[in-house]
Formats: structure tokens, sequence, C-alpha cells
């Protein structure tokens, strides 16, 4: 019987860890402990042994993870686990509108491959499809590629 509560109480440990860290291992092996805890009923106890160890131990859990998702949460120690607030994130706009492809400019820093142009009045990030580029050269856009353009030099 012993060993049989031992399981149980190895997989409440277990689930407790597993929603805090997520990541699917500790689950396994809370289930395990299940499993291992229920043939040990069979063994001791039969079938209906092993049927009360299963299904006791997953109401354990469910009222485990109950308490800790619900109640643990409000608590001084909870709130330190549990996120307090939506994450408000944005994407950055694209560099420059599709029209800046095929104008020229001038490199304001070395491209090596990467740095920054001149294309009119406005500086943006560039990536040279020709390798190094030096400053002030005279560059043309060839594309527009996630938030930098393509550049080659003239």
């Amino acid at each position: 019987m012993s060993m049989i509560l031992g399981f149980i109480a190895a997989a409440l440990v277990l689930v407790f860890f597993e929603i805090i860290l997520p990541g699917g291992v500790l689950g396994v092996l809370a289930a395990l402990c299940v499993c291992v805890a229920t043939w040990f009923g069979f063994e001791l106890y039969g079938a209906m042994g092993a049927l009360v160890v299963f299904f006791g131990a997953l109401f354990a859990i469910g009222l485990f993870a109950f308490v800790e998702f619900k109640l643990l949460a409000k608590t001084s120690l909870g709130q330190q686990f549990f996120l307090k607030a939506a994450i408000d994130g944005h994407t950055r706009e694209a560099v420059a509108e599709d029209s800046i492809v095929g104008r020229e400019g001038i490199t304001l820093t070395r491209l090596n491959p990467s740095g920054k142009v001149a294309i009119g009045q406005k500086s943006y990030e560039a990536c040279s499809q020709d390798g190094y580029i030096d400053r002030d050269q005279a560059i043309a856009v060839v594309a527009q590629d996630n938030f930098k353009l393509i550049i080659k030099k003239l």
C-alpha cells in the first residue's frame, strides 16, 4: 500500500512541476508513476483494486491541477509562477514600398554585406548581393526582403 501511495505522490509532484515548467517530460513521468501504482494495485488487490487506484490517482491529479491553477495563482507565491498581464507585441513595418525597387542611391556605410544606404532623402537597412561595397558608392535597389533592401553596386 505504501508503494502505491508513494507512486501517486510522485505523480502529483511531477504534475505540479509540469504545470509550472511545461515541456511534457514530467507529464510522461507522472503518467508512468500512475501506471506503476495501478500495476501494484492490481498485484495486491486484483482488478477492482487496480481500477480504484487508477481512477483515484486521476481524481487526485485533477483536483491537484485545479487547486494549482485556481487557488495557487491567487497567492503571492503563485503570482511569481503565472503570467499577470497580456503581452503586447507588434511586428516591424516593411522598410519601404515595393515602388523603391529599381531606384538608385548611395551607400552610407560599408556594406559587408549589410549596412545602411540612402535612397532619396531616407536611409534604409540594406544587404548587398555583390558582397562588400565601400561607403559613398552608387547602388541600385534590386528587391525588398524581410525588412531589408537587396541592392547591387552600379
